[in-house]
């Protein structure tokens, strides 16, 4: 047992792994809780990882910062944001059709810009990634220390923000209209709200988030990027969203599930196994497929969620 599955070393490691393999599934899962609760879905949350993970490396590796590199990626993901949320919100096209067209778009875009800035492979071109920060005390707790404490910056910033967010959704102004907006945006637009303005800002959040997802898989995970490097962490986003019932902190908790099941996947591929390896790629996909058909039954998504809005009907 002492170097088996469930020695305590081995489920230290896997645990303090997970929780490096959910630090972009929370920013990911953050913002589309906010997007979806103003009534626009995240379908798009993997192309704006993409493009958060490649800008932020490109910027991190020609400047030398990493913080740098993390404010480019937000950036980028905010603005590729910007034009699903112009085509979904006011042009009112179908929110799900425009998502998954930006996915392929972002795809091909960012192997395109890959190959031309550092030819056919840049895996030999790394760069220093956040290092962990233990926090003095707290790292020494037995175990918990060594699995939540000494992690780095992006991962305590992440939780700092989900309980920002919870605050602001259930005790400020701001969050009760950016709900009425999605239950209700023709009684809030008869009441003075800006739907538009509101859902198009909600979204612009979501895609900042999803950008810095994206630069703590580059900045804070492999110092590289590779093509397709989000490998369909911002569909499991939208998967801990709903089973999370758009609350922030418990997002926080399922992020850590998802990432703990993805660590599993890669240390189990790492000891060796008769299965063939594409048995623990496809785990992570396969729980969150069953995680959704068993806990995503009797959840009440916000009454709007997906439906364009149309300020001039009656």
């Amino acid at each position: 047992m002492g170097t088996g599955l469930l020695s305590a070393s081995f489920l230290t490691a896997l645990f303090a792994s997970g929780v490096r393999q959910s630090i972009p599934l929370i920013y990911g899962s953050l913002g589309d809780a906010v997007s979806e609760r103003a009534g626009v879905m995240g379908i798009s949350l993997e192309g704006e990882m993409l493009f958060g993970a490649f800008f932020s490396y490109l910027v991190a590796l020609r400047t030398g910062s990493l913080w740098l590199g993390v404010l480019a990626g937000a950036l980028a993901g905010m603005l590729s944001s910007l034009i699903v949320a112009v085509w979904s919100v006011l042009l009112r096209q179908d929110q799900s059709i425009i998502g998954i067209m930006f996915n392929i778009l972002a795809v091909g875009f960012t192997n395109f810009l890959n190959r031309m800035i550092f030819g056919t492979s840049n895996a030999n071109i790394t760069l220093e990634i956040f290092q962990p920060l233990a926090i003095p005390g707290l790292s020494r707790i037995p175990v918990i220390g060594e699995i939540f404490f000494h992690q780095n910056i992006l991962a305590y910033l992440s939780v700092l923000l989900a309980v920002a967010i919870f605050w602001v959704l259930r005790r400020t102004k701001l969050g009760l209209q950016l709900t009425a907006v999605g239950e209700n945006p023709k009684a809030s637009q008869a009441s003075g709200i800006r739907v538009y303005r509101f859902r198009i800002l909600a979204y612009m959040f979501c895609g900042c988030m999803a950008g810095i997802a994206g630069a703590s898989l580059t900045l804070g995970s492999v110092g590289t990027f590779t093509e397709a490097i989000s490998a369909g962490r911002g569909f499991i986003c939208l998967a801990i969203v709903i089973l999370s019932r758009w609350n922030p902190l418990v997002a926080v908790a399922a992020s850590f599930g998802f990432g703990s099941i993805q660590a599993l996947q890669i240390r189990l591929q790492v000891q060796g196994s008769p299965l063939p390896y594409q048995v623990f790629v496809a785990l992570p996909y396969l729980v969150t497929i069953l995680a959704l058909a068993i806990g995503g039954r009797n959840i009440r998504a916000p009454r709007e969620l997906g439906v364009p809005f149309d300020k001039e009907s009656r």
